[in-house]
């Protein structure tokens, strides 16, 4: 029997926040991986996320293609669900923008080179970078989604930076996910607005051709969904995130097999409701478990 990897002090100290401990750590069934270190940004991407420690590194993501799924396609991964989509949201309108369109992208290059240039919406007259994504490029393990760029995203272009990137790669560590190396980050709005405010259905409908092509193009094992926008958009359902916490679900894209997805709280509202904490540790717990389980 392998001898388990130590903790580290941030992981420490995240355990110890939501009431946990080592010793309820250690009565964990294994998960076949030690100590989950972040996706290694410069191992794929030049976008990659500056975290602190092992932060995972992510990049934005490519959901279902406009309309509602087929309904003759059936998810085959034990458990998921047919899925439908977003309420409000099933007809996104075509980018009024010169340059490529999200299905005349060929690969995560042009993609990111189109979502940077991209017009269709009043949020990119307010942001200072388009945040498209990073990570592991290379058909990731996990493909994580928040809501939309933070302050620190907006300036440097990068998903996942300051207090919420150290928070998520604090998450994913002590939850021990298998795999925790193979990571893209993005999110469901790839431009920050002014104040931060959240996004309208016009925004989200406005990104979501962007997401579906990421998807279709990073071919992810599992979708980790951080937040209701974020669940919502992925699943394609006006569900709130207290029904929607866990999962399995599914996300049915344009092209390939159905990915299954999870659902938690995004590291953003953690910061401010530490009460959610271990609800997110649950969370997780129970996406590390499932993910051995395959």
């Amino acid at each position: 029997m392998k001898p388990r990897a130590l903790l580290r002090p941030g992981q420490i100290a995240w355990l110890a926040e939501i009431g946990l401990d080592t010793h309820w750590l250690a009565a964990r069934p294994e998960t076949g991986a030690e100590t989950p270190a972040a996706a290694d940004p410069a191992a794929d991407r030049s976008q990659a996320p500056a975290q602190a420690g092992a932060a995972p590194a992510a990049a934005p993501v490519a959901e279902t293609p406009p309309g509602v799924p087929p309904e003759s396609r059936v998810p085959t991964h034990p458990g998921l669900a047919r899925v439908r989509a977003p309420a409000g949201l099933a007809q996104p309108p075509a980018p009024a923008i010169k340059g490529a369109a999200p299905a005349e992208c060929p690969d995560l290059a042009a993609l990111d080179a189109a979502v940077s240039a991209c017009g269709l919406c009043g949020r990119h007259a307010q942001r200072a970078l388009a945040v498209p994504g990073a990570g592991r490029s290379g058909r990731p393990h996990y493909l994580i989604i928040g809501e939309q760029p933070g302050m620190e995203d907006d300036t440097s272009g990068r998903p996942f930076q300051g207090d919420q990137g150290r928070l998520l790669a604090a998450m994913l560590a002590a939850a021990r996910l298998p795999h925790a190396d193979s990571v893209y980050l993005t999110h469901v709005v790839k431009c920050r607005a002014v104040g931060g405010r959240e996004p309208s259905a016009e925004d989200i409908s406005a990104c979501l051709p962007w997401l579906r092509r990421q998807i279709v193009l990073l071919r992810p094992h599992w979708i980790l969904a951080l937040g209701r926008v974020a669940a919502q958009a992925v699943i394609g359902t006006d569900l709130d995130l207290n029904a929607l916490r866990g999962g399995p679900h599914c996300h049915v894209p344009e092209q390939g097999e159905p990915i299954p997805v999870w659902v938690t709280h995004q590291p953003s509202s953690l910061l401010v409701r530490s009460a959610w904490k271990a609800e997110a540790w649950r969370d997780l717990a129970g996406l590390a478990q499932a993910v051995q389980s395959v």
